[in-house]
């Protein structure tokens, strides 16, 4: 068992933890905040997404991850085996030996033009003083060609790829170095929703198969569902929530987050009627409404409902109306307390005009 600090436990099993982050830009004499106390623990093998609105600070955060961008406050460790480093001192000499182990992928792709996909992917390692190509190079460069699916386009420049060919180019290029943490900055959006659930896949592919921690910074709710196992939320430029996928969205604490997760839906208000929350945690398979229906013999309103899949499992929240007459209610709890199915009564309220939360 790994411990830092004479003892002291907090670095179990993470490999970034964030602490008490703050930037802020400068504009004349105008001051923006940009991240304002921001803490993040990252464990190894994490898909650990984060989202915000535009604005929040997202692209930011994962650029001083980078030491692209340099914070005002706060730190930044990276633990790798029994070492621990706080990035936000390293020298230029160091940081070129982090960013080896912390490699980044952008949202425009960032390839060379003037070079083929061989060459792209080979870049990072031609930095290196001193380099020589070997056959164990070669086969290095022609190993992650072939796992992001491009084997036939090794003399292919950019201009004649797909966007999603030169965001697999992208990956690989990445991980030449064999990095323990790939950045993802917006690495979707350019993308069509079928091109940009191959990427997401390929990624969630890469975590299993290689053991990388990912950090995905999105601003889509579909992206952080499909493959982040963890999911941070932003709001005024700070951290309001974080957790596991499945917990965070089930049961949303904050009304920023209840924000993201529900203004995609539109629903009708019901002002002092009885409505009934159900949430599946991944272990429900049987057709609920469709048995309250038939074995209780009445009927019910769906007034929300969703559902995403996080690690191969279903998990979502159903809120119905219940029917009009008491008995009819009385029933309805009768048979789910028999069958053993977990509700709660939820009070009518709204996240906007539009939109409610469960």
């Amino acid at each position: 068992m790994v411990t830092y600090e004479n003892g002291d436990m907090a670095y179990k099993m993470s490999i970034l933890k964030i602490q008490n982050l703050s930037k802020t830009f400068k504009h004349g004499k105008k001051v923006t905040p940009v991240l304002d106390n921001v803490s993040m623990d990252i464990e190894k093998g994490d898909i650990f997404g984060v989202i915000g609105l535009s604005g929040e600070g997202k692209s930011t955060l994962v650029r001083c991850i980078n030491r692209l961008e340099q914070a005002d406050s706060g730190n930044i460790y990276f633990i790798d085996e029994n070492s621990k480093v706080d990035i936000s001192t390293l020298k230029y000499s160091y940081l070129r030996v982090y960013r080896k182990k912390v490699s980044m992928i952008f949202q425009d792709f960032n390839l060379l033009n003037q070079k083929n996909v061989y060459k792209n992917v080979e870049f990072p390692l031609t930095l290196t003083k001193g380099y020589r190509k070997t056959e164990e190079v070669d086969a290095r460069i022609k190993s992650l060609i072939k796992l992001v699916g491009l084997e036939d386009k090794c003399d292919a420049y950019p201009s004649q790829l797909s966007g999603g060919q030169k965001q697999r180019v992208a990956i690989a290029r990445a991980l030449v170095t064999n990095p323990k943490i790939l950045l993802c900055d917006e690495c979707t959006s350019a993308l069509d929703p079928m091109t940009a659930e191959q990427i997401l896949d390929l990624l969630k592919q890469l975590n299993k198969e290689l053991g990388l921690t990912i950090i995905i910074i999105a601003h889509q709710m579909s992206v952080i569902e499909r493959v982040c196992n963890k999911v941070a939320i932003l709001s005024n430029h700070q951290i309001v929530e974080s957790g596991l996928v499945s917990e965070v969205f089930l049961n949303p604490q904050t009304e920023a987050a209840r924000k993201l997760l529900y203004s995609r839906h539109v629903v009708t208000k019901f002002h002092e009627s009885k409505l009934i929350k159900f949430e599946f945690n991944g272990d429900t398979n049987q057709p609920l409404i469709a048995n309250i229906i038939q074995e209780c013999n009445i009927l019910v309103s769906i007034v929300y409902a969703n559902s995403w899949v996080v690690d191969d499992k279903i998990f979502g929240q159903l809120i119905i109306k219940l029917p009009y007459y008491d008995a009819d209610i009385e029933r309805l709890k009768n048979y789910l307390d028999i069958k053993e199915i977990a509700y709660k009564e939820v009070d009518d309220y709204e996240l906007d005009s539009t939109s409610r939360s469960a």
